[in-house]
């Protein structure tokens, strides 16, 4: 398995990565919008999929938060629901997992 370290430096590179997506998101979601009724409605489109992004980079942003927190506190990589160790492979496939692949 992977060295803990080099997760935690990956994790912290990817909370980095969406702390930026986030703000470049909400200062987007912040520009006035177009006086002309068609290019506003393009644009309220377009909004609603810029914000659900960034509800998915938020999602995101606390589950790699709450994995950061257990590797300070040593249970990373332990299933938060049954206390099993989470598979390897899996946590190479999702590092901020909180559970197993049987859990999840």
């Amino acid at each position: 398995m992977t060295d803990i370290s080099d997760i935690k430096t990956k994790l912290e590179a990817k909370l980095r990565e969406l702390d930026m997506r986030t703000h470049e998101i909400d200062e987007a979601l912040s520009q006035p919008s177009d006086d002309n009724w068609s290019e506003s409605a393009v644009e309220a489109e377009s909004d609603e999929v810029m914000e659900e992004v960034g509800n998915l980079a938020l999602e995101e942003i606390r589950k790699i938060r709450a994995a950061l927190a257990s590797i300070d506190a040593g249970t990373y990589g332990i299933c938060k629901s049954c206390g099993k160790k989470i598979a390897p492979k899996r946590l190479e496939a999702v590092p901020y997992t909180g559970v197993c692949i049987d859990c999840a």
